[in-house]
């Protein structure tokens, strides 16, 4: 598919790379100095985005709404369930918890949502753009390392893009966390050991 819509840059070395087959065909890393981290940058002037989505957010029904600004090239391969819609919430709690603790003074906005209607946490955004993304670069296993939200988000989201997940939890982590990922047909694998430990585990099963 071709891609004149953004490409990667390795936070490392400099290093462009042309999208996700790319990205994906060399393991998640750069091929020149191996770096694990890329910036996505977009053939559009990128300072024009936000004030763009600053003006359309209000016409938002989904995430989706802002595809010219996402990371996926084909429409067709859009999972979602209209989560995304994200409102800026001032949170005086907080400034009130600054101003009495710490003698500060400030204005404190929150973009979250833990209302989104797939799982219920501001992370079904980040697993409905993946779910996306990986059904479009023809991804049919994935594997995450997670707590909790992350797990049951990538599970339900996966499960609607017919991808199969394994997810690494660590040995303390919820019973309920675990149930949620089985319910959706996903398969878990809960360790002898902590977060740090799930998150080997996981790295090299995908290897």
């Amino acid at each position: 598919m071709n891609n004149d819509k953004f490409y990667f840059q390795c936070r490392s070395c400099g290093e462009k790379l042309s999208g996700f087959s790319e990205w994906f065909g060399h393991g998640q890393k750069c091929p020149a100095c191996g770096g694990k981290w890329v910036d996505v940058r977009y053939y559009r002037h990128e300072k024009l985005l936000l004030p763009l989505m600053q003006k359309q957010g209000a016409e938002a029904t989904s995430l989706f709404h802002y595809f010219d600004y996402l990371p996926l090239l084909n429409r067709d391969n859009i999972i979602t369930e209209g989560e995304g819609v994200i409102r800026v919430d001032r949170w005086n709690f907080l400034e009130d918890f600054a101003r009495r603790e710490y003698g500060l003074t400030l204005k404190v906005l929150a973009y979250r949502n833990d209302e989104n209607p797939g799982t219920g946490t501001f992370k079904d955004v980040a697993a409905a753009l993946a779910a996306s993304v990986l059904k479009e670069n023809g991804i049919s296993q994935y594997c995450v390392a997670s707590t909790g939200n992350i797990a049951n988000a990538f599970a339900h989201y996966l499960a609607k893009a017919g991808i199969s997940l394994s997810v690494f939890i660590p040995d303390d982590a919820l019973m309920a966390n675990e149930a949620g990922v089985s319910c959706y047909g996903q398969r878990v694998f809960r360790v002898r050991g902590d977060y740090a430990l799930a998150k080997k585990l996981c790295a090299e099963f995908s290897d």
